[in-house]
């Protein structure tokens, strides 16, 4: 190769001296298979901003969200793919469904971890240890998305590259679960050093969440370290332990609403991820057991977010708002054996919400996950207020992303119900799940996150993981009623199922989707 690339040389270099071209030097010649025209390397804070972008847009927003509103569900899958994952035909096991997904997470893992490295020692960004952190926390977060939704995947060697841009490993090994949630856990404990320190040059407005607030980023790396915590507790070695860590890394989070992990850049043309793939394909319709579950306990939600299929109004189509499951326009679709049309059923208001935040880390999850842990401690009057302020969040960031429908749909919506506010919310706290708490603390807790998580802001991949964690320790506190299989976890992308020896053989015929739960469910993988 290299007599070759010699010759190449000489040849080309004669071919300018024949063509009267001067100012061509040795030196010229070696650059010429080179792009000179655009940067090869930029300040790790440039990247955070892809990493932030992907990370809420592609990530929690993205396909891992759309399937788990059909798998625990927020919505029914009624056209193509979504109503053949609704009824599982072919997707929930395919290894093309997630494929986009598998590279997405890979590809923002790889650049938080570009950024993470600049910023070490004798490196371009050495000195920036506040952005440093933020790349960490990043890189925890798309390590456990990884983790939660495949299980066993590539992680140590993968999302690498070598100094010329390339995968460092072409087939990257597999790495078990517990395995990657333990970087999951070092990335989070190096940030929170990193993020106590600070920068040389300042990430400033790159930072699409925070804006360069080292604080809040170290508040939402306690608030992960708590979701984790969680995560875990069935491999928990001290349940006790750990659900007292659990309280103290919320003491150490958000404060309110006002400072949770949102990405909420969204307008007319950069538009909410949810509401994109709705608009693009009317292929979820209105969950006929979520609408059940708010039935039950005269939850608001009901007459706010309940909408009627488009409704031929003169020569316009326009949709109405319910006021409940006795409304003649609600029309809902029945889980796991739905008709497959885009007009025969109602909507959740969820579904055009078009500017709604993309929600990485809410408010109201700590306060669920503060609940949980108090009821496991069996310190009751503490969950009961933690729940009520979980409620009260929640139903607010229904209310927010319902509002954003409103404006998207103006006078298409007809008959507006009375909105959700603070009094409406403690009411509904007061009359209706404070009696069932004092029931059952812990699973009307859980129900009740349950019913906070369904919305535009993509908790649904947050819920997926809660259903599966109490699938795991033997408890139904919600229970679904689609009969058909449940997906315990995704299949692996196809762009490493043919490529990969160790992937093809994990992933075998994709049917372990079925039977096989992950390692913090009680699987072995």
């Amino acid at each position: 190769m290299k007599t070759y690339n010699t010759l190449f040389k000489s040849l080309l270099t004669a071919f300018v001296l024949s063509a009267g071209l001067t100012g061509c030097s040795e030196d010229t010649m070696d650059k010429i298979n080179q792009d000179n025209d655009h940067a090869h390397a930029v300040d790790a804070r440039f990247i955070l901003t892809d990493v932030i972008t992907s990370t809420a847009f592609s990530n929690v927003g993205g396909d891992f969200n759309t399937y788990g509103s059909s798998y625990i569900e927020y919505e029914v899958g009624v056209d193509n793919q979504l109503y053949n994952a609704e009824i599982r035909l072919n997707e929930p096991s395919a290894a093309s469904t997630f494929q986009n997904s598998w590279l997405n997470q890979y590809m923002t893992l790889r650049n938080a971890r570009i950024a993470i490295a600049q910023c070490e020692e004798g490196n371009r960004d050495e000195g920036n240890n506040v952005t440093r952190g933020i790349a960490e926390v990043l890189a925890a977060y798309n390590s456990a998305l990884i983790a939660d939704m495949f299980g066993d995947a590539p992680f140590s060697q993968a999302a690498l590259i070598d100094e010329h841009g390339s995968p460092l490993y072409k087939n990257p090994k597999m790495d078990t679960q517990e395995d990657i949630y333990k970087g999951v856990m070092q990335y989070l404990d190096d940030a929170i050093a990193h993020l106590q320190q600070s920068d040389v040059q300042p990430i400033g407005s790159s930072d699409l969440l925070y804006n360069g607030n080292s604080g809040k980023w170290l508040r939402f790396a306690y608030g992960l370290k708590a979701r984790y915590t969680m995560r875990l507790l069935n491999r928990s070695a001290d349940r006790t332990k750990d659900l007292e860590a659990i309280l103290d890394y919320i003491d150490k989070s958000f404060a309110s609403a006002g400072e949770q992990a949102e990405f909420s850049l969204y307008d007319s043309n950069n538009i909410n991820p949810l509401f994109g793939f709705y608009d693009a394909r009317a292929a979820l319709a209105l969950s006929e057991s979520l609408c059940q579950k708010l039935a039950e306990r005269n939850d608001p939600r009901i007459q706010r977010a309940i909408l009627s299929p488009m409704v031929e109004i003169g020569d316009d189509y326009k949709l109405y708002q319910v006021t409940g499951i006795n409304d003649p326009h609600y029309v809902p679709a029945p889980n796991g054996s739905p008709k497959q049309s885009m007009q025969a059923y109602g909507v959740s208001a969820f579904m055009y919400a078009q500017t709604a935040p993309t929600v990485l880390l809410s408010y109201h999850e700590l306060q669920f996950l503060k609940a949980e842990a108090l009821c496991r401690l069996n310190r009751l009057p503490e969950a009961e207020e933690a729940l009520k302020e979980g409620v009260v969040a929640g139903l607010l960031n229904a209310e927010a992303a319902i509002e954003s429908a409103e404006d998207y749909l103006g006078a298409d919506l007809i008959q507006v119900n009375a909105t959700l506010d603070e009094t409406v919310a403690e009411d509904y706290f007061d009359n209706e799940v404070e009696p069932l708490f004092a029931l059952n603390p812990l699973k009307e807790t859980m129900v009740q996150k349950y019913l906070a998580f369904w919305g535009a802001s993509g908790e649904a991949t947050e819920m997926y993981n809660d259903i599966r964690r109490w699938k795991a320790e033997g408890n139904e506190y919600v229970v679904l009623k689609n009969t058909r299989k449940f997906p315990l976890r995704c299949p692996y992308g196809n762009s490493d199922t043919t490529t990969n020896p160790e992937v093809k053989a994990a992933y075998g015929d994709g049917q372990y989707v079925y039977t096989e739960p992950v390692w913090w469910a009680n699987g072995t993988r």
